[in-house]
């Protein structure tokens, strides 16, 4: 159909937002509640809570600071996401993937916020993205790469980062210019990770691997999250046996990753199963992908982003859309406003509210003592996740 005169523009404009319109409903019903001011704007203090799901006391507007750190000298890049409201709040210690910025897992780290926590990202450089630029990652040597970043040299200086990340939040308390670390309540800790963060967040948790020092934390630290949890063929009962915080692990059916290191996600479970029972929980997800579990933000098309940040949005939802050539040498990569590119997102906002409600109401009840957060995730986690999610615990 061929539309033209006055109303050909407002017509393709409609058609553009559909998707985006469909994402924003989801997010709205599946997250962890939202209400509409009077003036349409979104209210951030009362949470109306969608059938079922999870829903929090108070939802915080959230500022942020970056900076980077020396350690040893290694650059470590750090991100603090904190509620905008004067107050003190519980840390969450948040560890990027492998290839990561320390700004990564927005989506997680945002939710967390906006639901009352600190939320202090820590990523050392050599493992962000300029891993990808080295002359190995040029030959295609990943296998070898992630290998490397996975050994036991490379978590023991990892384990040592999140010590010293719990210092300097200590010292800067302390610090006239740290005044956003004032917020944070050192008496009440979780650590999260991703992939190659889960890794470290399971040796805070009380995991060994030999060769690697046990870590000494204080004692505000209370619970760990491994989202995408990394085991491999070596690692036994033993490892994780000696696991006695709570530790909530996320991953799915599809789970498995790009290096090759972890060919078959059911390796993925391995840490829950051999965790002592107290306080351990297993989200398994039946379709989301390695990268869907990263907690990258997609880019609807009213962003108007459609260059670099819609390869992003390919990494996520495992797509390509068509490039636009424009003169010798700049290339714009063509918007896709396909109904398949909207299933695909709408996929995604579902498997991040899921794992969004999950997380926070564990938080809540782990760090916060939260009673009600402990019997959502009881008794009412398992209705509203539908029959295509587990959630297991012990």
């Amino acid at each position: 159909m061929t539309i033209s005169g006055p109303g050909a523009r407002q017509y393709r404009i409609c058609v553009a937002l559909r998707p985006a319109l469909v994402i924003a409903s989801l997010v709205c019903s599946m997250t962890l509640g939202c209400a509409s001011k009077s003036d349409g704007s979104l209210d951030a203090v009362a949470v109306k809570p969608s059938p079922g799901g999870y829903v929090v006391n108070r939802r915080y507007e959230t500022m942020s600071t970056r900076d980077t750190w020396t350690v040893d000298g290694d650059a470590v890049d750090v991100s603090l996401l904190v509620p905008a409201p004067s107050g003190v709040y519980p840390l969450v210690l948040y560890l990027p993937g492998l290839g990561e910025l320390s700004d990564a897992g927005l989506s997680w780290r945002q939710a967390w916020a906006q639901a009352g926590y600190a939320v202090l990202s820590v990523q050392p450089t050599r493992f962000g993205p300029a891993i990808w630029t080295s002359s190995r990652a040029r030959a295609g040597d990943f296998f070898n790469i992630a290998q490397d970043a996975f050994s036991v040299p490379s978590l023991t200086t990892r384990t040592q980062i999140v010590q010293y990340a719990l210092e300097q939040v200590s010292r800067r308390q302390h610090d006239a210019r740290g005044a956003a670390f004032a917020r944070i309540d050192l008496a009440r800790i979780a650590v999260a990770g991703f992939d190659l963060g889960a890794q470290t967040a399971l040796m805070v948790a009380g995991a060994r691997v030999r060769g690697v020092e046990p870590l000494h934390l204080p004692d505000g630290v209370k619970g760990a999250i491994a989202l995408s949890p990394y085991a491999d063929a070596s690692e036994v009962e033993s490892n994780f046996q000696p696991i006695r915080l709570p530790v909530l692990s996320v991953t799915s059916r599809l789970d498995t990753d790009a290096y090759g290191l972890i060919g078959t996600a059911s390796i993925r479970r391995v840490p829950f199963r051999y965790m002592p029972p107290g306080q351990k929980y297993l989200l398994l997800l039946a379709s989301a992908s390695h990268a869907e579990l990263a907690g990258t933000r997609p880019n609807s098309p009213r962003d108007g982003k459609d260059t670099e940040d819609a390869g992003e949005d390919d990494k996520v939802l495992g797509d390509e859309t068509a490039e636009v050539y424009e003169g010798e040498r700049k290339k714009r990569r063509k918007p896709d406003y396909s109904a398949s590119r909207a299933e695909k997102l709408a996929q995604l906002v579902r498997v991040q509210s899921q794992v969004q409600a999950v997380t926070t109401a564990y938080l809540d009840a782990i760090i916060r003592n939260d009673a009600a957060a402990a019997e959502w995730l009881s008794k009412n986690a398992r209705a509203w996740l539908g029959d295509s999610v587990e959630l297991v615990s012990k």
